[in-house]
């Protein structure tokens, strides 16, 4: 058989067909990424929509819970990473070319800080305001005259309630805020500025603040600096967001002042020099006198002329009185008083007429004033303060004494109340105390000089009651003074109160009170 030489016919070769299998094999996406990428995208669409309406309704959006969502976000994509460099590539956080970690990472970081930054910012702005309200509320109660009393009272009150009163119409606000005004301008902080008129400083230690819906409230920490001492003084102020402005534009942030039930003072933390101590002294005691005035004369109208002979007239005999007035019976103060009367019956008369009543800071009544007064005082005579009128807490409203320091003199007002006769009504006066000793001027004036550089003390110094029991220690008491204080007139405006309404928060009939500083408050 032949060989053959021929080439082998090759076979024909099959069509490659394409590869089925992935050149990437599918990962799933991490659901710790995917969550921080949605916490992150809801923290930036609620800045965005919440941001939008602060905005539009001019109120800054002041939400610190917030900041939760990217502190989320940041422990998320944290975890997202060890879990995705854990799982031997069985997770991913990358979806449609985007790396979902990074992303929610720096959405995150960088919105966050600027969330933060704003709020400091925000902060900061609210401190600064809030201070420079209070030192501009401040500058009108050192200024202390009526004018600025008034508008410093005006800055207690709600942006709704000024809309009806001018800023510097007292009378109208007396009027219209009667007991909240009157309890202004005999607060501890405006006494004082009325005792040292331009001579209060002010320092700021600390403003907080707090966010509410529609209201920011701050607290601010500091003290007055004055010849009297230093007061630790606390000043509550409210931001009211959205209101209309004095100047009528909407939308503006408006302060006010609020005015504490127990004064702006912490007298606990008080320290005096010697003078700020002997202003005190000469309040207390001066009050007191005037206090034994007031209570003397409820025992009946039959004591009036032995009121004007031992409280009244210069070197009255009140040490007497204080022992007849011990007699529960009574018979010896009637037949006291009617000895004393004798005496000089017409010099009680003619005081009576001439010098005893007069309006607030000792004006001339009219006619009809007058009559209403001495009709009153001959039938019903005077009564203490809260006698009759009474704030919502039982307390009486008009309840502080105040202290003027005159050239020549040193007065103490003590509030109290007048029956209209044949009405359920009262009205609101004080009863003026005087004394007028030479020596109380000298250690004024005195102590006061020495101020500057006198050393401060939470309690009376033994030093000055020493000086004053040396020159007016009380001969029935060695350790008692015995100031020589004198009354010398009652003053009021005759302004009826009703007894049958309570008196008005903010706004309500007229104040029947003193004026609000100067000899005649």
């Amino acid at each position: 058989m032949a060989e053959s030489n021929s080439p082998a016919t090759p076979s024909p070769s099959l069509p490659a067909l394409p590869s089925t299998a992935d050149v990437m094999p599918y990962v799933p996406v991490s659901w710790v990424a995917a969550l921080a990428a949605t916490v992150a995208g809801t923290f930036a669409l609620i800045l965005f929509v919440f941001g939008y309406f602060a905005f539009r309704s001019r109120k800054p959006l002041i939400e610190p819970a917030f900041l939760i969502f990217p502190v989320a976000t940041l422990v998320l994509c944290f975890a997202a990473r060890r879990t995705i460099q854990n799982s031997e590539g069985t997770r991913t956080g990358i979806l449609y070319g985007v790396n979902l970690v990074n992303a929610a990472w720096w959405t995150a970081v960088v919105l966050g800080l600027c969330y933060v930054a704003y709020l400091f910012a925000i902060s900061f702005a609210i401190r600064r305001d809030a201070q420079a309200e209070a030192e501009k509320w401040f500058v009108l109660i050192n200024s202390a005259t009526d004018d600025d009393i008034a508008r410093a009272f005006y800055r207690t009150l709600p942006p709704g309630a000024r809309q009806a009163v001018a800023p510097d119409d007292a009378q109208e606000m007396r009027v219209r805020f009667r007991d909240d005004f009157l309890t202004f301008v005999t607060g501890d902080l405006v006494r004082l500025g009325q005792r040292n008129k331009g001579e209060l400083t002010f320092k700021t230690t600390t403003v907080t603040w707090n966010n509410k819906p529609g209201v920011i409230e701050c607290t601010l920490l500091g003290s007055v600096q004055c010849p009297e001492g230093t007061f630790p003084v606390t000043i509550p102020l409210k931001g009211i967001e959205g209101v209309t402005s004095e100047s009528g534009g909407a939308g503006a942030r408006q302060w006010m002042i609020e005015r504490p039930r127990s004064g702006f003072v912490d007298p606990s933390q008080v320290t005096r020099t010697a003078y700020g101590w002997l202003v005190w002294l000469l309040e207390k005691d001066g009050g007191a006198f005037g206090r034994g005035f007031v209570d003397h004369a409820r025992f009946g109208t039959a004591t009036h002329p032995y009121l004007y002979q031992g409280f009244i007239r210069p070197g009255g005999d009140r040490p007497g009185w204080a022992e007849v007035a011990l007699d529960p019976r009574g018979l010896s103060q009637l037949a006291f008083a009617a000895v004393v009367g004798a005496i000089d019956p017409t010099g009680y008369r003619d005081y009576l007429q001439q010098h005893f009543f007069r309006l607030p800071k000792g004006a001339e009544p009219s006619p009809e004033v007058k009559a209403t007064f001495m009709k009153s005082w001959e039938r019903q005579s005077i009564r203490p303060a809260g006698d009759k009128l009474k704030g919502p807490d039982g307390a009486p409203i008009d309840k502080e004494d105040i202290l003027t320091i005159l050239d020549r003199s040193v007065e103490v007002r003590v509030p109290i109340e007048i029956q209209l006769i044949g009405k359920n009504e009262v009205a609101r006066g004080r009863v003026v105390v005087e004394c007028t000793h030479p020596a109380v001027q000298e250690m004024l004036q005195r102590h006061k000089a020495n101020a500057a550089r006198a050393t401060l003390t939470p309690e009376l110094p033994q030093e000055l009651l020493n000086e004053l029991l040396e020159r007016f220690r009380d001969p029935r008491a060695a350790d008692r003074l015995a100031l020589p204080w004198r009354v010398v007139r009652v003053e009021s405006d005759m302004a009826p109160v009703s007894l049958s309404q309570p008196g008005p928060g903010l706004g309500g009939p007229g104040l029947g009170g003193p004026g609000m500083n100067g000899p005649g408050s």
